[in-house]
């Protein structure tokens, strides 16, 4: 297993997964990613690249990051969800938050806009049903597991 994480993640925001594949001794390479922040990778004629249909896209900021990436971003955002959807690459958004389910949503209130709780559960929703984007939620410590657990074969 290699996994590639996408050069454009800020450094410093994702150090438990480098210590987590520093460990387990799965080799980690920064590279640019066409989708998300992480993908199963190979070494082909000397180069790194991207295999299988599963992409990550990580939301260390919890929910309101997502709720701002999801709000704010709605084209940029779309243009991934599709171009995902398009190449038949299964896209994972993993939020670094724990929730039990997403109806806990609906009770969410954003610290930062007038967004509600509703108002983020539909947009989810939205990009579900019309991309078949995946949401997963989970504890900080437990991202860099989730993330060897959605990317394996």
């Amino acid at each position: 297993m290699l996994i590639i994480q996408d050069c454009r993640e800020k450094c410093g925001h994702h150090n438990s997964i480098i210590e987590y594949c520093k460990t387990h001794e799965i080799p980690l390479i920064r590279k640019r990613l066409e989708v998300g922040d992480d993908m199963l990778g190979e070494i082909k004629c000397g180069k790194v690249v991207p295999i299988g249909k599963r992409s990550i896209d990580t939301k260390s900021g919890g929910i309101s990051e997502l709720c701002a990436d999801l709000y704010r971003d709605k084209k940029e955002f779309n243009k991934k969800y599709r171009k995902c959807y398009e190449n038949g690459i299964e896209l994972y958004v993993l939020v670094e938050q724990e929730i039990k389910s997403l109806n806990d949503i609906l009770s969410w209130s954003s610290p930062h806009s007038k967004i509600s709780g509703k108002m983020l559960y539909d947009m989810i929703d939205r990009v579900r049903k019309s991309y078949g984007v995946k949401f997963v939620f989970c504890k900080k410590e437990d991202v860099a597991q989730t993330i060897i657990n959605i990317l394996s074969p």
